[in-house]
């Protein structure tokens, strides 16, 4: 039985979209496009509001909501998780999207809650620093989580449609999308209403940059907020 509901959930920066999508292409090419429907929810009313799912099986991104644990256990969502250093992830926010350090740290300190329930719970869990946007063994992963048999030359098209210089290339041509696809929010954030992708999508992708730009102080701040998912999460908290 294919899950009625993939949840895709992850820390901002650390994939998640690339989850999101390849879940989105699995389920697509299993089922065919009129079997799914797909969307972003930051609460559960805001899914259940959307207007293609009843019927179909829903692909929903998020980056978790208020009693997440029981909405995924009362409607058996089946979660992909993806995780990443909260410290280069709070940096990637503040660069990304120009919020502050406050704003970027009490935004990843909420992720963590929610991913860390996820990977309690049993359900999969990458690791943006093993660089699975890139490796077509995690889209067979992916598959495998969701019960799903999928072709190898599907498994590599997935995989090449969103290693990070594809999505890089495409999200330079947000702007040139059909105007149903395209999704204002401001005078310049852009994104993609099918993919998710929007303009600035794409950071330097770099690891363990919170040393280089963070003062000593805060990176003991962080280090120490962050502590529990650190070392769950096998990060260094030195």
């Amino acid at each position: 039985m294919p899950p009625r509901l993939v949840l895709t959930l992850g820390l901002h920066g650390s994939a998640s979209t690339w989850a999101f999508n390849v879940a989105r292409e699995l389920m697509t090419a299993a089922f065919g496009a009129d079997a799914v429907a797909a969307c972003y929810a930051n609460r559960p009313d805001e899914l259940l509001a959307e207007p293609r799912a009843p019927g179909r099986l829903v692909v929903c991104k998020t980056h978790g909501f208020p009693r997440l644990d029981v909405f995924a256990q009362l409607t058996q969502a089946r979660i992909v998780a993806t995780v990443r250093d909260p410290r280069d992830a709070a940096l990637s926010l503040m660069e990304r999207f120009r919020s502050t350090p406050e704003v970027s740290v009490r935004g990843i300190a909420q992720d963590c809650q929610y991913v860390a329930w996820a990977a309690a719970a049993g359900h999969l869990v990458l690791r943006y620093e093993d660089a699975f946007f890139e490796d077509p063994d995690a889209v067979r992963r992916v598959a495998a989580h969701l019960g799903l048999r999928a072709a190898e030359a599907e498994v590599a098209r997935i995989a090449d449609a969103y290693r990070t210089e594809s999505v890089r290339a495409f999200a330079a041509t947000v702007a040139d999308l059909p105007a149903e696809r395209v999704v204002s929010q401001g005078s310049t954030f852009l994104f993609d209403r099918v993919t998710q992708i929007h303009r600035t999508h794409i950071g330097d992708g770099r690891v363990g940059k919170w040393r280089e730009r963070f003062a000593p102080p805060l990176q003991a701040d962080l280090t120490r907020l962050f502590a529990p998912f650190l070392a769950r999460f096998g990060y260094a908290t030195d």
